[in-house]
């Protein structure tokens, strides 16, 4: 599942952040507080998870919006 492998990733980008208190919901930048060097650390963990191109990022508020973005590139529930 896209959301799981993605809080292995928000594990490794952001260990200060306790990975069970991330929902769909929370917002990259003001709850997980990621900034722009995390942001590039977490796209290019991205693409190496899931082979594709992480591009847009953005325009990415939320764990959601990474989530469907993922989904969309790779069909990948």
């Amino acid at each position: 599942m896209v959301f799981d492998k993605l809080l292995e990733i928000f594990s490794n980008v952001i260990p200060e952040v306790d990975t069970s208190e991330i929902t769909k919901d929370s917002t990259l930048f003001e709850d997980l507080g990621l900034n722009s060097l995390t942001m590039m650390l977490l796209a290019v963990s991205v693409e190496d998870e899931f082979g594709i191109k992480f591009e847009d990022a953005g325009e990415l508020n939320t764990v959601e919006d990474v989530c469907n973005y993922i989904t969309d590139k790779t069909g990948e529930q």
